[in-house]
């Protein structure tokens, strides 16, 4: 017996660092190619020609052009959230609803857009909103305009061409939420005489709350980095700080200022789902309690 317990001990000892050595290449991976990046990038930021300084965020926060490129982002990301949030909770309803192959065929047809490169989508959008597309088509058929328009470098062409990129991240946050959501509470609400109505807004609204907060989460942090849909649908009033990075690294190459806008994103970013991580959790909030 004495023999074998030091077999035992041994086997467990490498038991205990098979999980680390698996492991080790992805923190190594880890390591140099995000956070030692990171790491550069924060120090840059606070470099200056003359050694150490804050020059560039004084920069960032003290010019009207970067505070409106701040706002433009806040503002685009702002409303693609609430687009997809009244555009995805009643096709979330559905989905939470629908059983057998209808559900599955509604998840297909949701997911459908990932299929699709974000450029193809945009370049979809700049057909269907240019002078000779499908929409003044139809707004010349009913009257509204007397000749054709181009709606490309508009808000409304920014904002419509997110909003259909970032819903179904929305839809599937929403869904995965309202899964956890016991469908014997609504049948014991009609039962002591509540309407469908009432049912709703005291019960399955509330308990939807953690899957609206993830997916507008989620949503907000995600529209706060695009890049492609505001570039190839927008102007320059429509400029965001994904698009001044890319102008201040690649062509005025002020790698200060474009380190203090990206540890800005990164604050944007993180904050966001750190929060929704301490209130909720990543499990509870995107549905990981019901199978």
């Amino acid at each position: 017996m004495s023999a074998v317990l030091p077999v035992l001990g041994s086997q467990r000892g490498r038991d205990g660092r098979t999980p680390l050595l698996l492991l080790a290449p992805l923190a190594v991976c880890y390591l140099a190619f995000f956070v030692a990046p990171l790491a550069t990038m924060a120090v840059r930021s606070l470099l200056a020609d003359s050694g150490p300084s804050v020059a560039a965020y004084r920069e960032l926060f003290g010019t009207a052009l970067y505070l409106r490129v701040i706002w433009t982002t806040f503002k685009f990301a702002l409303w693609t959230t609430a687009g997809c949030l009244l555009l995805g909770y009643p096709v979330a309803m559905l989905l939470n609803r629908a059983r057998g192959v209808w559900r599955n065929l509604l998840l297909l047809l949701v997911l459908m857009p990932y299929w699709l490169d974000f450029i193809v989508r945009s370049y979809a959008w700049m057909i269907l909103l240019g002078r000779n597309g499908a929409v003044n088509r139809l707004l010349l058929a009913a009257g509204l305009i007397h000749e054709p328009r181009s709606l490309l470098s508009t808000d409304f062409s920014v904002a419509i061409g997110m909003i259909q990129v970032m819903l179904p991240l929305m839809i599937l946050s929403l869904y995965a939420g309202m899964r956890r959501i016991d469908p014997e509470l609504l049948r014991a609400a009609a039962v002591h005489g509540a309407g469908p109505w009432r049912a709703f807004r005291n019960i399955f609204l509330p308990l939807s709350a953690p899957g609206i907060v993830a997916g507008s989460l989620l949503t907000f942090v995600n529209a706060i980095g695009f890049y492609v849909t505001p570039a190839l649908l927008g102007g320059p009033r429509q400029t965001m700080i994904s698009q001044t990075i890319d102008m201040l690294a690649g062509q005025l190459l002020d790698w200060p200022l474009a380190s203090a806008a990206a540890m800005l994103l990164l604050v944007l970013t993180v904050v966001p789902l750190a929060v929704l991580n301490r209130r909720f959790g990543f499990e509870r909030a995107l549905g990981g309690g019901r199978s």
